[in-house]
């Protein structure tokens, strides 16, 4: 059962990669720092992204986050947050989002899935209308005994509202590395394909990040 699933996700993101191999592409990396503070079912986190595009000879957008969550039960758990971002690659625009989330887990010994249902709402500080993004992510992991990785695949819908429909999708393949009960390194590949004037347009993304709980 458990390799069925995981087949039958590594599939369908082949499948997308399969489906657009035509698409121009670049190359880019996110890099990421986050800390997360927690109080009991509650927890506080702060986030620092920068990203690069152009084949990593321009900087494409970085921002902040803070935000603060609520874990409800042992498969159930769900955060609110701010953040404000800086995008060069779009005239400079400052943005700024609130964020709400929501993360379903089911584990079974070693393998873990999860879906995450994310509501953007984002203000450009120009001026205009705030425009709505619901994205959907789904995330299998399995975590070695006695091994500190845990590599996983992930992928990642963005969809708009007011008619816009399927804005971009991320598909991940990574390794989480546990340096201590404190630390963690993450390291991926993702590809990164979205809508540009009504061609797709890909970006190969090298993504590494690393986080410490407290």
């Amino acid at each position: 059962m458990k390799k069925s699933a995981l087949l039958l996700f590594i599939t369908t993101i082949l499948t997308g990669f399969n489906a657009n191999a035509q698409v121009s592409s670049d190359l880019g990396t996110w890099s990421s720092i986050q800390m997360n503070k927690l109080f009991g079912k509650a927890f506080a986190m702060v986030r620092l992204e920068h990203r690069s595009f152009e084949h990593i000879g321009a900087t494409e957008c970085y921002f902040a986050m803070a935000g603060a969550g609520y874990k409800f039960n042992t498969w159930l758990s769900g955060d609110l947050s701010y953040e404000f971002w800086k995008i060069p690659s779009a005239n400079n625009v400052t943005t700024h989002k609130a964020v709400a989330s929501l993360t379903g887990t089911l584990t079974r010994d070693a393998l873990a899935v999860s879906l995450r249902e994310k509501y953007e709402l984002a203000f450009n500080a120009e001026g205009g209308a705030p425009s709505g993004t619901l994205r959907s992510r789904l995330r299998t992991q399995y975590k070695f005994p006695r091994v500190p990785l845990t590599p996983y695949i992930m992928f990642e819908f963005f969809n708009g509202f007011n008619g816009t429909g399927w804005i971009r999708s991320l598909h991940y393949i990574g390794t989480e590395i546990r340096i201590s009960n404190h630390s963690t390194f993450d390291l991926f590949y993702m590809y990164h394909l979205f809508n540009k004037a009504d061609n797709a347009y890909a970006c190969n993304i090298l993504g590494i990040g690393y986080l410490l709980t407290l």
